[in-house]
């Protein structure tokens, strides 16, 4: 699936591929990065884009996963942050 059908894809669908092992949380991730960087550009959503934490965030759930760990219902599911929200090492 290419980025773009993967960020069309609703939540519910990814986690039952990612839970699954059909999809695994850093290929998301690689796929939500890259739509990103191609739209981004003319709308603007991103004031600022922790890629790599958004990666390293991906590698962990993906690690969980493989060691069959306990995961919660939206595991390797990215998420945005409001940019007004106080954030440990990111503008506000």
């Amino acid at each position: 699936m290419d980025s773009e059908a993967l960020a069309f894809t609703p939540a519910v669908e990814l986690v039952a591929m990612i839970r699954q092992k059909k999809l695994s949380p850093v290929e998301l991730m690689t796929a939500l990065l890259q739509r990103i960087e191609a739209v981004n550009p003319r709308v603007n959503a991103f004031a600022h884009l922790a890629a790599d934490a958004a990666m390293d965030a991906a590698k962990q759930a993906e690690t969980a996963l493989m060691r069959d760990q306990r995961i919660g219902r939206l595991h390797g599911i990215p998420a945005t942050i409001k940019d007004l929200a106080i954030t440990k090492d990111m503008p506000t």
